[in-house]
């Protein structure tokens, strides 16, 4: 079915329909995740709260207790774990449908990266996931030691405890595919590394800037802890992108001006040399 679209054309309604249905294919992949989420919904949210407590031994609190004030907040909160549990378990079927969809538009040697595409996604998001898990109770601890430093009682409410990690997973996740959307993008001739290098004052304005949009509070230790890792990606991305950009031929020019056709003049002189006898006929 690829194959035939990919040698057609299709209509604009077509693309809507195709898209149409490999996102209720995802929604659907999402949600047997979740199913299996939740059979394991009791140790999930022990793995969850793991990181605060970690951080509050390091800040040399003896307990930290959670909270719940509300008599639906469990059950909601076992939906939000399941949720985010069920789109990472389902993420590599999610990367395989999103790349589906572009294949078709793509060329033959183009299509040689689907070899490593998918693989190399779903680690990405992985380790994204799991950078996010093994930095945060440092990032805990240090919010605990400001608390402490106020005199304030270190105490949790499961809720927005819940609902901050969670959504510092996913980003951190989708943040860490940088590298392989720029490889992606320097393969199919989009961008260049010598670009991205010229760039990389305002890519760092551009990174700040995201990562205050994408963490879940207002503060700045959050947005670095985000922000740092991504320019330390956009610099291995340049390297990357090196690696697989379009190299320029003997038979392709190497910039624009190559297309312009020569001046009227040579094209006379050319004309003048070809003719035997070098004039009227």
């Amino acid at each position: 079915m690829n194959s035939e679209r990919g040698k057609k054309e299709v209509s604009f309604f077509e693309h809507l329909e195709e898209l149409r249905m490999r996102l209720l294919r995802m929604m659907i992949y999402t949600a047997v995740g979740m199913a299996l989420a939740w059979t394991v919904r009791a140790p999930l949210l022990t793995l969850l709260q793991e990181p605060a407590d970690i951080g509050a031994r390091q800040a040399g609190l003896e307990e930290l207790p959670f909270r719940i004030f509300e008599p639906a907040a469990g059950f909601v909160l076992m939906m939000q774990i399941a949720l985010v549990a069920g789109v990472i378990i389902a993420s590599p079927l999610i990367f395989m449908e999103l790349w589906l969809f572009i294949e078709p538009a793509l060329e033959p040697r183009e299509k040689r990266f689907v070899i490593w595409l998918l693989p190399a996604a779903t680690v990405l998001f992985m380790g994204g996931v799991f950078f996010c898990y093994f930095i945060s109770p440092r990032a805990f601890a240090f919010f605990f030691n400001i608390n402490q430093s106020m005199g304030v009682e270190v105490e949790l409410t499961l809720q927005p405890y819940l609902y901050f990690l969670l959504r510092l997973l996913l980003v951190f996740g989708l943040a860490f595919e940088l590298p392989l959307v720029l490889m992606f993008l320097g393969a199919v001739g989009m961008v260049k590394a010598t670009q991205l290098l010229a760039f990389w004052r305002y890519a760092v304005v551009v990174i700040f800037i995201v990562a205050a949009v994408a963490t879940p509070t207002t503060d700045p230790v959050t947005m670095l802890f985000m922000a740092g890792p991504l320019v330390v990606l956009y610099a291995i991305s340049i390297g990357l992108v090196r690696l697989v950009e379009k190299r320029p031929t003997d038979a392709e020019p190497e910039d624009d001006e190559a297309y312009y056709p020569p001046p009227y003049d040579e094209l006379v002189a050319d004309d003048d040399s070809a003719d035997p006898e070098g004039g009227e006929q």
